[in-house]
């Protein structure tokens, strides 16, 4: 009974430290992917102030330590590069100048 409940814990312990080894790597993979896409924003010039801020504050969280909160606001950031990428292509297609400004 004992080297059951010895058992039991050692591979909690495992789990545990798997989990938050894989956080980290997702976290990282997250930003880069994140970081790609705000650069295609930028080049679309319809990139969001806020995701530049929310990838500042991932890396600050990655590289405390705080593999959750990083991984948290990686993909909030990477949403809003994604939606700022739809958001310029949409302006793109539809907008027009008005037929007062003269070019």
């Amino acid at each position: 009974m004992r080297k059951k409940i010895t058992f039991i814990t050692l591979l909690s312990v495992v789990f545990l430290f798997c989990s938050a080894i894989q956080a980290a790597e997702s976290a990282n993979d997250v930003l880069k992917e994140t970081k790609v896409l705000y650069k295609k924003a930028a080049k679309l010039q319809g990139a969001w102030v806020t995701t530049g801020k929310l990838i500042k504050k991932a890396e600050a969280a990655l590289k405390k330590g705080d593999k959750a909160n990083a991984l948290k606001l990686a993909k909030k950031a990477r949403l809003e590069a994604g939606l700022s990428i739809a958001q310029a292509e949409e302006q793109a297609k539809n907008w027009s100048e008005p037929a007062y400004i003269e070019r």
